[in-house]
């Protein structure tokens, strides 16, 4: 897979996995508010509620198989973004548990007809909050970007880290045990005089680990190519494609 394609891929992912959790809400607003006792059989009405869960047990195999290709990403995958190279989260797993977070969220819409119009316009009003304040950063999932000046990362917590903030990584081993891939960068301490250790989780992230550690590695300890990071002609030259 191109790069290119893998960049589509990423983007139609992303909106595949916004509609499905949309459409799981639009689902559960229907059932919440429209089906009722005096309009739908009871048969009926049971069987509307577990549409939204086959809605999103269907959804997840679907995903799983047509963006199976992001599973395994090219070991040159990066974005090229406004002067900046972006390593994107997983949008497999990412869009999954958007989606199903999507599903969880309903659980605060309240359709009690012994409360106050206002009172339920705001009980549904703050649920729909809630349901999208969650989902928007699972959607953007965590990345990794490079700039000129350094890295920012959000991936197992946000860390911005200027370029000479990273030292070259020793070649002792690291002093613990590593599970799961990591990034693992070795950062200036100002007060000790020996560098300390930054793990970065791969797993929620589409890349491949050992090209993502060269790249790091190379900017680390050539400077004066910083300043091409995130121009298309740096990109060709980093994946062998110039």
């Amino acid at each position: 897979m191109t790069p290119g394609r893998f960049d589509r891929y990423v983007r139609v992912s992303k909106a595949t996995a916004a509609a499905v959790a949309l459409l799981i809400v639009a689902l559960r607003v229907v059932d919440e508010f429209a089906v009722t006792p005096d309009n739908t059989p009871v048969w009926a009405a049971a069987l509307f509620k577990l549409v939204p869960v086959v809605v999103l047990c269907t959804a997840f195999i679907v995903f799983g198989a047509v963006f199976r290709p992001l599973q395994q990403p090219p070991p040159s995958a990066l974005r090229i973004r406004a002067g900046t190279f972006v390593v994107p989260g997983s949008p497999i797993l990412m869009g999954r548990l958007a989606m199903g977070w999507a599903l969880v969220g309903t659980i605060f819409l309240d359709s009690d007809p012994s409360l106050s119009p206002t009172t339920r316009l705001g009980v549904n009003a703050g649920a729909a909050l809630v349901i999208a304040g969650a989902a928007w950063p699972l959607l953007r999932g965590p990345r990794i970007v490079f700039t000129p000046s350094g890295l920012s990362i959000r991936a197992g917590g946000r860390r911005r880290l200027a370029w000479d903030d990273l030292v070259p990584v020793p070649i002792t081993p690291l002093p613990l045990t590593v599970r799961g891939p990591k990034l693992a960068l070795s950062i200036r301490r100002p007060d000790r005089p020996e560098p300390g250790w930054l793990l970065v989780p791969l797993d929620l992230l589409a890349v491949e680990p050992v090209f993502l550690g060269t790249v790091v590695e190379h900017y680390v300890e050539h400077p004066d190519r910083r300043r091409a990071i995130g121009t298309p002609e740096e990109y060709a030259r980093l994946t062998g494609a110039a």
